[in-house]
């Protein structure tokens, strides 16, 4: 299983371009990653690296073999799968969330911790915007996010895991008598970045429901929006995420739209050369979530 050890690391040396940075996603030391690729040339017979000065790049060679490394990691992965004991399993993930999914990421985190001890899990939180790209890139392994109007980048796994609708917000102070269209055009729109990738969806969805404003004020901070909102300095239009209470909340009014497609839908992002691990992630998020109340359109 050595052999399959050095190909794991020379697919990391090609996509992070140094042995130091591919030390890091497979826990070895520098020195120890420049052996591996040398066995792995010895066994070959030939080199797949260029080595100048300090820097490397893969030679042609690299380039061929890099694809047919990546196929027989999944392959390899696969028959791991299909071993139903996986009491053995180990190794690490770099896994990120946005912020309103973390509750649901580290409950699955530590059930996954001690069902696999051995398997190391570092969460963190991130704008949606770039984690597929990430995902891609080998940066991160996993994260949950939201599925944007973009295909899926090669290479990359998605699965839906629950929606959230999106509703308009306005504080209990407002007047009950005017309707969505009336508040937009009376009150400032506090409105989702649209660096973001529920910021670009909401747009749209304002863009099809013909939806105007006259002011606005864009943030990335959902909980600021809404407390802004509480104390009547403006409205919006959000997505209604588990854990939220807004709607519970006696200082806000929750106006819900009669549209299926106002909503915004979350689900894992997979590196699909890592797989063989993030596939356990998501059993125990899928888990997390039967258990979970209130989740919309499992």
């Amino acid at each position: 299983m050595s052999n399959i050890r050095f190909f794991r690391t020379f697919v990391e040396v090609a996509r992070h371009g140094s042995f130091v940075a591919a030390s890091e996603q497979v826990s070895l030391t520098p020195t120890a990653v420049g052996l591996q690729i040398q066995a792995l040339e010895a066994y070959l017979g030939y080199s797949v690296v260029d080595r100048i000065g300090k820097g490397i790049s893969l030679n042609q060679r690299g380039h061929r073999l890099l694809p047919l490394a990546v196929q027989m990691l999944k392959l390899c992965d696969q028959m791991q799968l299909a071993d139903p004991d996986q009491s053995n399993l180990s190794g690490s993930l770099k896994v990120a969330s946005i912020a309103t999914s973390m509750g649901l990421v580290v409950r699955s985190v530590l059930k996954m911790r001690a069902r696999h001890p051995n398997v190391l899990v570092q969460p963190g939180v991130s704008y949606s915007g770039d984690l597929p790209t990430r995902v891609k890139e080998g940066e991160l392994d996993a994260a949950l996010s939201v599925k944007s109007a973009h295909k899926t980048p090669a290479g990359v796994l998605w699965t839906h895991l629950y929606r959230e609708p999106l509703v308009f917000i306005v504080s209990a102070r407002a007047d009950k008598a005017l309707d969505v269209r009336a508040l937009l055009a009376e009150k400032l729109f506090l409105r989702v970045s649209l660096a973001s990738t529920t910021g670009v969806l909401i747009d749209r969805f304002m863009r099809r429901q013909h939806l105007k404003m006259n002011n606005f004020l864009e943030m990335n901070a959902m909980r600021t929006i809404v407390d802004l909102v509480r104390d009547d300095l403006g409205v919006t239009i959000l997505p209604l995420f588990p854990g939220s209470d807004w709607e519970k909340d006696k200082g806000l009014r929750i106006i819900p739209f009669d549209d299926e497609l106002a909503c915004r839908n979350i689900g894992l992002f997979e590196n699909e050369s890592r797989s063989f691990l993030t596939s356990v992630l998501r059993h125990h998020l899928t888990e997390e979530l039967k258990e979970a109340p209130g989740i919309v359109g499992r």
